[in-house]
């Protein structure tokens, strides 16, 4: 076995957060152990008080605390390879500076845990969700769990229980012997930043051996809106563990292509739901260049693997969705099923609006008080979107290509949301 000179490290990943940090590392070192352990703190070109706190406590506790600064912002994968790379302990977890743990028991509590049971490789408790109006919040509200054992095929299934940073605690199996090429080779890719949080670290950890997870409290993670997880909104939360999970089945060598397409699957479509829902109630979210990429990308990733049948697309064009709040918008239906979609998706109805419909006795009247026109109408609306609402999209599609009516870049399908469930 190998020996280290530490039992425990904790990692403290820093980036602005001055007024949180002095909590977060009082709770450490109010930590009751009888074992010698190490605080780490890496912090990233901070640009407020951070580096003068981390620089009072390195010199108070100097047996203690071991802080590692950058000139610039490398971001929390190459921030967090910092500490790995100096971590020589047996156990280690990470506490983010705007995070805290209330009891004073927690690292000895993983720390007997793990020693009395060495075919474990994560100890894993329960936190609060703390918010800005103070309310707290239990993370895992599952009153009948005490206790409960995961492993690897547990996850493959959606049946592991597992915790957040805070309260995850790893014996040192993966970067006991310096860092893995594998890991270090991820430096630079478009996967890096999937990397740097607790979602690989259970993983690779559950690779290795088996979790146990108590149902307690250790400590709250705050929720205040500025952190890299509580900033996103639901959806995007959603899409990029859709897209982690894609970096993940790459990195462990492509194995259970099953399990990994229904996981990423539930999580795409669930993604979708939530944007949808979001257009639905008037928020109007926009889509960055990032999280457009990564729905792309998931689209991509579960067509390849043949997720799809022929009646099945995978949108992931979102962003061309979410044109309806600005760009003027023609819709090709005006039957029951028009009526029912328009409604569903709130697709505005504005002054210039018009409807298309191949019944010629149609044409000519109105339709949700707006007059129905000829397919040749498009002809002369180069920058509408083309919003299509009739159950016969596939003879509709066709003849727009036929025809050259509008261009494809112009055209929303609705379709394409109603056919895979979307909405189910």
């Amino acid at each position: 076995m190998k020996n280290y000179k530490y039992k425990m490290t904790v990692i403290m990943p820093s980036y602005n957060n001055g007024q949180y940090i002095k909590q977060a590392l009082d709770s450490i070192l109010v930590q009751e152990v009888d074992f010698d352990y190490q605080i780490i703190i890496t912090d990233d070109g901070s640009q407020d008080n951070s580096p003068q706190i981390i620089k009072e406590y390195a010199e108070m506790y100097s047996d203690k605390v071991l802080a590692l600064y950058s000139e610039k912002n490398c971001h929390l994968f190459q921030n967090m390879l910092k500490a790995l790379k100096r971590m020589d302990s047996e156990y280690f977890c990470v506490l983010d500076p705007d995070d805290y743990w209330t009891d004073k028991k927690r690292l000895k509590k993983a720390v007997d845990f793990l020693d009395q049971h060495p075919d474990y490789t994560i100890y894993a408790s329960n936190e609060e969700k703390l918010f800005n109006d103070g309310s707290i919040e239990i993370y895992y509200n599952r009153p009948n769990i005490t206790t409960k054992t995961s492993t690897y095929a547990d996850f493959l299934k959606g049946k592991e229980v597992l915790s957040n940073t805070l309260a995850s605690t790893y014996r040192n199996v993966y970067f006991s012997n310096g860092i893995p090429d594998e890991y270090s080779a991820l430096v630079g890719t478009k996967f890096e930043e999937m990397f740097r949080a607790d979602s690989f670290r259970n993983l690779i950890h559950l690779k290795r051996g088996k979790a146990y997870f108590v149902n307690e409290s250790i400590g709250c993670a705050r929720r205040h809106g500025k952190g890299l997880a509580s900033s996103l909104s639901e959806y995007e939360r959603y899409i990029t563990s859709a897209f982690a999970h894609i970096a993940f089945f790459e990195f462990f060598g492509k194995r259970n292509e099953t399990d990994y397409v229904r996981i990423i699957k539930k999580l795409y479509i669930t993604a979708v739901k939530l944007y949808l829902q979001a257009l639905v109630s008037e928020k109007m979210p926009i889509i960055t260049e990032r999280y457009t990429e990564y729905f792309k990308t998931v689209m991509e990733w579960l067509q390849e693997h043949q997720v799809c049948g022929k009646e099945s697309r995978i949108p992931f064009s979102l962003e061309r969705f979410s044109e309806i709040s600005y760009r003027k918008i023609i819709l090709w239906g005006s039957g029951l099923e028009a009526d029912r979609l328009v409604s569903r998706y709130h697709i505005p109805i504005s002054e210039d609006t018009f409807f298309v419909d191949n019944d010629r006795r149609k044409q000519g009247t109105e339709f949700m008080g707006k007059l129905i026109k000829a397919p040749e109408a498009l002809y002369n609306e180069k920058d509408a979107l083309l919003i299509i609402v009739s159950s016969y999209y596939k003879e509709i599609i066709e003849q727009i290509k036929e025809q050259g009516l509008c261009a494809e870049d112009r055209i929303v399908n609705i379709y394409d949301y109603e056919k895979y469930g979307i909405w189910s």
